[in-house]
């Protein structure tokens, strides 16, 4: 639940050893020999140093998964095929036709890929980084007072639907706007309460597996919140929510 997902790993490895492959690659077509190693720095132009330098930062980009990294991989998968097509006719690439064509299918099939909304919406919208998430929990109707941010006025009164130590998902048919900013008065199952500042960030009109209501961000919560918070998850035997 927790780790990132597997194309995003499996991607990522591939662009980070790609260098050592294509070092290889050029060994093999040059006929190098290991103890001739220097040589590889001779046979190669700047359209390949270009390329070796850039990959593993291509690969670290993906790996953490932020919109620079999105932009650099379209980039220079771009590059790629485009540096691929320019040696091939200027016969300096070494490798047979079917070759180059299969390389460039591969890199065209990335970035068809990387242009579906599911894959590219986690570099653009923290939010859906669920592996970056805290862990949640199932929660039914814990009530909680949402009052104005600016005063103590009561807004509106709501139940939950999961909570973690980052946040609450809030029931409700009340209105609200992303980015809208309330303080929250958190009535616990054991009686206790929690006070906190929460922050809209996505809001569901009971579409998919949530209810009508809002995703609520805890804003400025220090150690012993998210302690009592997981602690009272602990003592009540609250079932995870998997994502």
């Amino acid at each position: 639940m927790k780790k990132r997902p597997l194309i995003i790993k499996i991607i990522s490895c591939l662009y980070f050893a790609s260098p050592i492959a294509v070092f290889l690659q050029l060994m093999w077509l040059y006929n190098i020999r290991f103890s001739e190693i220097g040589l590889v720095a001779e046979a190669i132009n700047w359209h390949v140093v270009l390329m070796l330098l850039l990959t593993p930062l291509v690969g670290y980009g993906i790996w953490v998964v932020k919109k620079w990294g999105y932009y650099l991989l379209m980039a220079h998968t771009v590059f790629l095929i485009s540096n691929n097509i320019i040696l091939f006719f200027q016969k300096t690439t070494g490798l047979p036709g079917f070759v180059v064509l299969t390389f460039n299918l591969l890199l065209s099939a990335l970035i068809i890929l990387f242009v579906r909304k599911e894959v590219y919406a986690p570099y653009f919208n923290p939010n859906l980084r669920w592996w970056e998430q805290a862990t949640r929990y199932y929660y039914d109707n814990m009530k909680i007072l949402i009052k104005a941010f600016d005063s103590e006025k009561l807004v509106f009164e709501a139940g939950s639907f999961d909570v973690s130590e980052t946040g609450v998902f809030i029931s409700t048919d009340s209105p609200v706007k992303i980015g809208d900013v309330f303080n929250l008065e958190i009535n616990l199952n054991d009686e206790s309460i929690l006070y906190t500042k929460g922050l809209v960030v996505w809001v569901n009109q009971g579409i998919d597996k949530f209810p009508c209501g809002f995703g609520c961000k805890f804003v400025d919560v220090d150690a012993v919140f998210k302690k009592r918070i997981r602690f009272h998850l602990k003592d009540i035997n609250a079932k995870i929510r998997e994502r």
